[in-house]
């Protein structure tokens, strides 16, 4: 399928939508405004971590002190 074609594709099934949370979705999307977008917040990632092993950092590579 050439690009041309996909955009056609695309364009048909964007036409056909009918729920309007998806409609604003694909907008989103295509502006680049969805949440994933937005820059992190400080503390994004606290509790991701629940183990680190002990000897994690036993070996550290010449150059990193």
């Amino acid at each position: 399928m050439t690009t041309e074609e996909k955009k056609i594709d695309l364009i048909g099934k964007i036409v056909n939508l009918e729920s309007d949370k998806i409609i604003d979705m694909v907008n989103e999307l295509l502006n680049g405004t969805s949440e994933e977008a937005v820059l992190r917040k400080a503390g994004w990632g606290k509790g991701m971590v629940n183990y680190v092993s002990e000897d994690f950092d036993d070996f550290i590579p010449p150059g990193f002190a």
